[in-house]
């Protein structure tokens, strides 16, 4: 999957491609981008906000450890999360499209 980028043992890095004002949320894998649905609109950094809720709940962290590194204004994101311990790459794509 080339969509995650492993940073540490506990770092990873997220190419997503946010989707907003989407009729529901959803989450699918483009191989190259993790294509994310977003219902809220991206007026007034709403559909930030979103976006890291949702990877919130999906990953199971605290929004403070989630970042977007780059592309704050576009619709091509990265996107990094630290978690508090150590975990393998596979769980993460579990997590995320499980």
């Amino acid at each position: 999957m080339s969509f995650i980028e492993k940073l540490s043992t506990k770092s990873y890095l997220l190419h997503i491609y946010a989707k907003p004002n989407s009729k529901r949320q959803d989450l699918l894998d483009d191989s190259k981008y993790l294509i994310v649905y977003l219902q809220s609109k991206a007026i007034q950094n709403k559909a930030n906000k979103e976006l890291i809720s949702y990877l919130k709940k999906k990953l199971n962290v605290s929004s403070t450890h989630i970042e977007i590194v780059a592309g704050e204004k576009t619709s091509n994101k990265l996107i990094q999360v630290t978690f508090s311990k150590e975990i393998k790459e596979d769980e993460v794509i579990s997590k995320l499209l499980g």
